[in-house]
């Protein structure tokens, strides 16, 4: 058992022992607190536990009432369940050149950055039991999100992503560097990394080609994906009447690519366009899976109906008694 608001114990603490001082003594208590005078001299010799009794069904409906208020939850966190997943880092490019308009979805003309977006998201959603990471690349390379299987929590990290949040140039090698070494040290046979860049390398600290040494040796296999194509695409830029587009050029490495898929025991894919995109993702999606043992919390239960149903009998009781054997005579 767990409580989700723990802090609300400390009424418990604080409060009963404060309610059992202020309880008023038996002895002076208003009228004739006895529904018969012929079981006084009975009752004057019994206990004393028996005249505080009312009181202590006072407290403990209060304790029950403060226990239910800190929300009590049944769950298992140590049950495990076997799936077959990967662990997965994606790489993705947000350089400047990823603002270019030549790819398409549900008919509107979006920039490459948003469409990779989309399809990464419906690739999540997929891959219900493999732990998934996030590492966003530019002039430099950082960790969006660590490998998790809280798939809700990484969409909401993969959705404030935008173009030039890691600077304009692209940094492949200190990107491949920066998922190899927050995949490297997990526990799995089988250790994936999904690069996506539109670009070459132009920025950053580490050679591509030491990453992918690195890569190789720790048995991580690479899938690199290249969006767009070396040909002219639609780019915008801030004109004197507001935004206009015009035709530019972005070299992609595809050589170096295929270099780091062939490398790693991985494979190269090229898309340029959205439809292709989907399916160079379909085709990650068949990988071979890896059965794993995880971590099963069970559906949390609420249990405060539990407290509040013994806060019921206790003022039931305390009611009963008021109405019988303690019930007072003005």
């Amino acid at each position: 058992m767990r409580f989700a608001y723990p802090w609300v114990l400390l009424t418990l603490v604080l409060l009963l022992p404060l309610a059992w001082l202020l309880l008023p003594a038996p002895q002076k208590r208003a009228g004739f607190g006895y529904g018969a005078v012929g079981i006084l001299r009975s009752t004057l010799n019994s206990q004393s536990f028996w005249l505080h009794l009312p009181g202590l069904l006072r407290l403990g409906l209060l304790a029950c009432l403060i226990l239910a208020a800190a929300r009590p939850q049944l769950m298992d966190v140590n049950t495990k369940r076997q799936v077959e997943g990967l662990d997965i880092m994606l790489a993705l490019d947000t350089s400047n050149s990823m603002l270019a308009m030549d790819f398409e979805l549900d008919g509107q003309r979006q920039n490459r950055l948003e469409v990779v977006k989309h399809v990464v998201e419906q690739f999540i959603q997929k891959r219900v039991d493999d732990r998934i990471g996030l590492v966003i690349f530019g002039s430099q390379a950082f960790t969006q999100a660590p490998l998790t299987l809280d798939h809700r929590v990484l969409l909401e990290f993969l959705k404030p992503v935008t173009i030039g949040m890691a600077g304009p140039e692209t940094a492949i090698g200190d990107a491949l560097a920066t998922a190899v070494k927050r995949i490297k040290d997990v526990e799995a046979k089988s250790k994936i990394v999904i690069l996506l860049t539109d670009g070459a390398n132009t920025a950053g600290s580490v050679d591509p080609r030491a990453a992918v040494e690195a890569a190789r040796t720790l048995g991580i296999k690479v899938y690199a994906i290249g969006v767009g194509s070396n040909g002219p695409v639609p780019y915008p830029t801030q004109g004197f009447f507001g935004v206009e587009y015009q035709q530019r050029i972005f070299k992609m490495d595809t050589e170096l690519m295929q270099f780091i898929a062939d490398s790693t025991g991985g494979k190269f894919f090229l898309a340029s366009d959205t439809a292709t995109l989907e399916k160079v993702y379909a085709t990650i999606d068949r990988l071979e899976k890896t059965r794993k043992d995880v971590d099963d919390p069970r559906p949390r239960e609420e249990f405060a109906w539990a407290f509040l149903l013994a806060a019921l009998g206790f003022f039931a009781v305390e009611q009963a008694l008021a109405a019988s054997r303690w019930r007072v005579i003005p």
